[in-house]
């Protein structure tokens, strides 16, 4: 008998837009290319009858995956934990295979989890190394105690094995189900893309470096654009690269390029840039791929709240970054995060004043910083004592500069957007994600923020 693995996606959240759920389809090729039967399970999609699909495809294992622990929203916060919770509920009542947990929200919190939930097993980081290890141990019955990032009981207590490095070559090209691709990009116009795994800088509330490591892993041009091609075949007119930066290497950047152009791939896409190192020719090979739209990580306007934050670039690079995307005439939108380390009210009003040197942009601010684990912004929130070293961080705690309360912060901004109407604070209007929304109807695809520039 073939063994059979059910993968379940809890992920529920669709604001701005639903989101593909690629890690999960990356193991899922990876554990079929084994030889395994694997069936998706995505809980974003309608009402799932959870119990009902386990009964149908009677796995022999289970694995759930947790793509984000909450929104990283201060104002409206959303903690997601609950929902991996009741899902592992209703697996344990449906059936008696081993329950795994996985995806990179689970693994900020590997052992937390895996005691709140009662699952059998966790895999902490990338799982395309330690998932097919466990798999064949527990059908060969071998022990599995070594295997790099497994999480795991050992005498009633857990214990979390350290992670290795995924080698690119393992990442498995992903095979999207044609109904699952479909559901997306008719509700979102989009799929997405991961070109490389892992980040090197060291922004201070970041936690790629946690889940992926910090050495950049990039994949080869061809099998990306191999897997742009059949998100085209797929009916995809729109890609996102999910990379935490693109632009790490201007080499890489340029690789992917050339092979867009090359293989005359008629797609648009968009990514996320960080505003440094980036030329006027490079953002002009971009666009001529079909990059229509960059999310800069800017994070702030002032540059000793970036120096504090560990961005490593200036202002003038943020400046020099817009302008070069301007003039290849591609949208560009930049996210602060306002209320870090150091700041102060000063810093905010110099950011405010900065921000009217980028032209034709949309900000998206969002206000004080979630707080990680094994991050330097919780080093920083040890020693001014606003944590305890045994705090429960897996409900969503913001870190606010002494400096500054929420409400000054709030007041400044809002401020600021009655005059700056392309600076996004709070949520949307309702009317106007209707209208967000009804673009796709009419052939709008990408982020369709461009659409909040006034």
């Amino acid at each position: 008998m073939v063994p059979k693995v059910l993968f379940i996606s809890v992920n529920r959240n669709s604001f701005p837009y639903p989101v593909y759920p690629l890690g999960l389809c990356h193991l899922a090729s990876t554990v079929g290319r084994m030889g395994y039967q694997t069936n998706i399970c995505d809980m974003q999609t309608d009402d799932i009858d959870l119990p009902g699909v386990i009964n149908s495809v009677d796995p022999d294992f289970i694995g759930l995956s947790l793509r984000n622990i909450d929104n990283v929203d201060a104002a409206e916060p959303a903690y997601y934990v609950p929902d991996l919770v009741d899902a592992v509920k209703k697996v344990r009542e449906a059936s008696t295979a081993p329950v795994i947990l996985g995806g990179s929200g689970y693994s900020l919190f590997p052992g937390e989890m895996l005691e709140m939930t009662g699952a059998d097993f966790g895999i902490c980081g990338e799982g395309e190394i330690a998932l097919p290890h466990l798999l064949e141990n527990l059908v060969a019955q071998r022990p599995y105690d070594s295997i790099p990032g497994l999480v795991h009981k050992h005498n009633a207590r857990i214990v979390i094995n350290p992670k290795d490095g995924c080698p690119v070559d393992a990442i498995s090209p992903v095979q999207r189900p044609r109904g699952l691709a479909t559901y997306y990009i008719e509700r979102s116009s989009m799929l997405n893309i991961q070109t490389q795994r892992g980040c090197a800088y060291s922004c201070c509330y970041c936690t790629y470096p946690v889940i992926e490591g910090r050495t950049f892993r990039r994949r080869d041009p061809e099998v990306v654009c191999d897997e742009i091609a059949e998100a085209v075949h797929l009916g995809a007119r729109y890609v996102f690269i999910v990379d935490s930066v693109f632009n790490t290497s201007e080499e890489h950047v340029a690789g992917i390029c050339e092979e867009i152009l090359r293989r005359e791939l008629k797609v648009q896409w968009g990514c996320f840039l960080r505003p440094k190192g980036i030329s006027r020719s490079l953002m002009a090979l971009m666009a001529r791929a079909g990059l229509t739209h960059v999310e800069f990580g800017t994070d702030s306007l002032c540059d000793s709240v970036l120096e504090a934050y560990g961005k490593q670039f200036t202002v003038a690079d943020v400046i020099h970054a817009s302008e070069c995307a301007r003039q290849a005439k591609v949208k560009y939108a930049h996210f602060l995060i306002i209320g870090g380390p150091a700041e102060t009210g000063d810093t905010i009003r110099q950011a405010l004043a900065n921000s009217k040197r980028i032209k034709k942009s949309v900000f998206f601010p969002c206000i004080g910083m979630r707080v990680y684990p094994d991050t330097p912004l919780y080093t920083v929130a040890l020693q001014e004592g606003v944590v305890s070293p045994n705090a429960d961080l897996v409900e969503p705690y913001f870190y606010i500069s002494p400096h500054l309360s929420r409400e000054e912060v709030v007041g400044l901004l809002q401020q600021h957007s009655v005059y700056m109407p392309n600076w996004i604070v709070g949520k949307l209007d309702p009317s106007l994600q209707k209208i967000m929304h009804n673009l796709i109807r009419v052939g709008v695809v990408g982020p369709r923020w461009e659409f909040l520039v006034r």
